[in-house]
């Protein structure tokens, strides 16, 4: 008597073996451990045919309309029942409706991730990192500032620095696809923040209470990546004296720089530098009447993190 073995069709696509190993089609797929996954809600038609000829392939009859073809509804695990030789032999089938989610892993030149940012270097790699808990990722995908998606199976540099807008997502072995993830990233040799709201008491370098929460976010970086160097650089606005302003903006760039040695930061990877009046970010120069908010503008401390040069 010949031997016979299942096969599952899943229209429109051609007749899969459920005994082949490593077999792969857009909704049916089978793993190298022999477990069948179907995408849900997809029909699925059943044949049998002779195991040594599965070309001569014979649709299995019956009288349920709902047999073939069968829809497997719902995401998980289901059993196919059938009788060979007296016997009743079940049929694992995980049917799979979700896709692959997926996230954005930098490879090499990462600096630190801020505000739903990630800063890397110039010429920083990626890779999409991405995961499907049933029949696994078929490919991933990427797309920078909307240019047309292309796949990620060798990862990808950014060639210049500025801005980016990376895309990305993955579709699993059943043909499910997971949500489009977006991510800014910012490429750069160095990134500066501006934090204007660090106020210090009048014509003095000591910090007021209510900019401590700001300082405490720099803490949190530095700690979290200790291969950061930083400058603070502490800028006055353009009202009295340039000397003047030059000394107490350094000596508050310094004041800033003792909060964050007292939180554990080494010194060695922290540099004061004051700049006075002399970086004005809009128009309020010397001899310009403004109102307080545009003078507000440039009294303002900036944070530029950068990595240091290796010595050769």
């Amino acid at each position: 008597m010949k031997k016979h073995q299942l096969i599952l069709f899943a229209i429109p696509f051609f007749c899969l073996p459920a005994s082949a190993q490593n077999a792969q089609q857009d909704n049916i797929y089978v793993n190298d451990r022999g477990e069948v996954f179907v995408k849900a809600d997809s029909p699925v038609y059943f044949f049998i045919s002779p195991e040594n000829q599965p070309n001569q392939k014979v649709m299995i009859p019956s009288t349920d309309k709902a047999a073939n073809p069968m829809y497997f509804d719902g995401d998980g695990k289901h059993y196919l029942v059938y009788e060979s030789k007296g016997e009743k032999v079940r049929y694992l089938i995980w049917a799979d409706g979700v896709g692959p989610k997926s996230s954005l892993k930098v490879s090499s030149g990462l600096l630190f991730n801020h505000m739903n940012r990630i800063y890397v270097e110039s010429r920083a790699t990626f890779a999409v990192n991405a995961i499907d808990t049933k029949s696994g990722v078929q490919q991933t995908f990427y797309s920078i500032d909307d240019l047309p998606f292309t796949t990620a199976n060798e990862g990808f540099t950014v060639e210049r620095t500025g801005e980016y807008i990376i895309k990305i997502f993955g579709i699993d072995n059943v043909g499910n696809i997971g949500d489009t993830v977006s991510y800014r990233v910012v490429a750069a040799p160095d990134v500066t923040f501006k934090i204007d709201n660090i106020y210090f008491e009048t014509a003095s370098a000591r910090i007021t209470g209510n900019s401590i929460e700001n300082l405490k976010e720099i803490v949190d970086i530095l700690k979290n990546y200790p291969e950061l160097y930083v400058e603070i650089n502490a800028h006055a606005d353009t009202r009295g004296l340039s000397d003047y302003n030059l000394e107490l903006s350094q000596k508050r760039a310094q004041a800033v720089v003792g909060y964050l040695v007292s939180k554990g930061i080494s010194s060695v990877r922290l540099k004061a530098k004051g700049f006075g009046d002399s970086k004005p970010v809009n128009e309020c120069v010397k001899g310009v009447n403004c109102p307080e908010n545009r003078h507000r503008e440039n009294r303002r401390v900036e944070f530029r993190f950068y990595l240091p040069k290796q010595k050769p």
